[in-house]
């Protein structure tokens, strides 16, 4: 049991060192003894953890799914009014400042030729995952009544992805005046306007 933490322990460091890595220098210029040496070990180890670099960057999509699909959903499961669980979707979407390290290798994958075509597909996975929370929160709300749509509704949910996407790139690109509270006040606005509900807010304890 030791030695399966210990390895668990070394795999994270070297998956983190891996995001530090990209999000200071860009993909495009990482390389295997690059990580190893922001995480303090040998190239042999991040290959023990790794087989090579598309791997090691494949491992960052997965990361971004388990936090922006897997842990929102198991978040918003236990939220019955759909005013506060899209709130809670809204604000667990955004990064929380550019150190945000998993965002901002997540945006800098998109210039990593060897894996360009792979990327694209493991983007369009997470976009529709996402975009599957929203609709699903869209629908609980207008079966509860409080949500009025006219526009298509899968639009409108692809749309909050959408912004999230763009204030997110504002936010880890040092954008000064774009901080994660603001920019889910104004997705929040178009929430309002979108579902015709006024009470869409996010959690009062995180702003």
């Amino acid at each position: 049991m030791a030695r399966q933490k210990n390895q668990e322990r070394a795999r994270r460091t070297i998956l983190d060192a891996a995001l530090a890595t990209v999000a200071d220098r860009g993909v495009g210029r990482v390389r295997i003894r690059d990580v190893a040496e922001f995480a303090g070990v040998s190239p042999g180890t991040v290959h023990y953890y790794f087989e090579d670099l598309d791997n090691l960057l494949r491992t960052v999509h997965r990361e971004a799914g388990d936090r922006f699909f897997t842990e929102r959903l198991e978040m918003v499961t236990g939220i019955i009014d759909a005013r506060r669980k899209l709130g809670a979707l809204i604000w667990a979407g955004l990064p929380e400042s550019d150190a945000d390290a998993l965002v901002v290798a997540l945006y800098r994958l998109e210039g990593y030729t060897n894996i360009a075509a792979a990327h694209g597909d493991l983007i369009t996975s997470l976009f529709e995952k996402q975009v599957a929370l929203y609709l699903t929160a869209l629908e609980v709300g207008v079966a509860q009544g409080h949500f009025l749509i006219d526009a298509p509704i899968l639009d409108v949910a692809a749309n909050f992805v959408a912004l999230e996407d763009a204030y997110g790139l504002h936010i880890v690109g040092g954008n000064r005046t774009m901080t994660k509270a603001r920019a889910a006040r104004l997705i929040c606005s178009y929430a309002c306007t979108a579902t015709c509900c006024p009470d869409i807010v996010t959690p009062p304890k995180e702003l």
